[in-house]
């Protein structure tokens, strides 16, 4: 798959998954951290395009050592108590690793829980305040509560950021990541697998991973940048902005050169 990226004066490049193979830029050179992250050598400050290859499917990090394993088992002693009796409840009814994961998930479910975009302000036992009095919130609110209660049950877990979600214009096929897809989940590690992905929000708001935020940003009367409900107003968008995804790919395709003997052609004099 290709990759257009807007520059976002940041360090870091956009994969699905697992990337297979490092991106071949002419901006940067590029590496691969510890956690599969893409790193430039410098801040994206302009539009690029790369070309990528990813798995979909693999096992990561399942040779953890003992030490590494302590570190995403790390909490503060004296920070929410109830958070705390509920881990020792459904330790005493649970068994492996996975019999806990299985077993939170579904307190999850059952907890008369609900996605929100604004959610009330949380004090300083924040996932106490979550789980037991206001039961409101969004991805990070849920993927940090999980990852607390998985620690608290001796299950190694952590929080992942990324995206999820999209929009695919039926324009032109190209799929939209905007930065209101911006989504928080877990993962939890299990021996001899590794890393698993857990997304709790999925079992409390599964339309939210289904049809991605801005759907419940729509229902919720939340206006986000770059959508409309209009049905009319979409068809303008749709078709706008596969005009200018195709400049852009037209243009990135060609060295400055070409692009310098283009404008020439065309009578221009553009100052690079």
């Amino acid at each position: 798959y290709s990759v257009t990226l807007e520059p976002h004066k940041r360090d870091w490049l956009f994969a699905l998954e697992a990337p297979a193979t490092l991106p071949i830029t002419n901006e940067f050179p590029t590496r691969l951290t510890a956690e599969m992250q893409i790193v430039a050598s410098d801040l994206v400050r302009q539009r690029s395009r790369y070309d990528m290859r990813s798995y979909t499917t693999y096992r990561f990090n399942a040779d953890a050592s003992e030490a590494e394993r302590r570190n995403w088992l790390q909490l503060p002693s004296t920070y929410n108590p109830r958070t705390l009796q509920l881990a020792d409840e459904i330790r005493s009814r649970s068994g492996s690793d996975a019999d806990r994961v299985r077993a939170t998930l579904e307190y999850l479910r059952r907890g008369g829980y609900e996605y929100t975009l604004s959610p009330p302000r949380l004090g300083r036992n924040s996932i106490d305040e979550f789980l037991f009095d206001t039961r409101q919130g969004y991805c990070e609110h849920y993927a940090s509560a999980f990852v607390f209660l998985m620690r608290a049950l001796d299950v190694p877990a952590r929080v992942v950021t990324g995206y999820q979600g999209g929009e695919l214009n039926p324009v032109d096929g190209f799929l939209t990541i905007r930065q209101s897809d911006a989504h928080a989940w877990s993962e939890v590690w299990l021996q001899g697998r590794g890393w698993v992905r857990v997304d709790p929000t999925a079992i409390v708001a599964p339309l939210r991973i289904d049809q991605g935020a801005s759907e419940i940003a729509r229902q919720s009367g939340i206006a986000l940048p770059g959508t409309s409900s209009s049905t009319w107003l979409r068809s303008i968008r749709f078709n706008w902005e596969a005009v200018q995804n195709s400049w852009n790919q037209w243009v990135l395709s060609y060295s400055q050169e070409r692009q310098r003997d283009l404008m020439g052609l065309l009578g221009l004099t553009p100052n690079w």
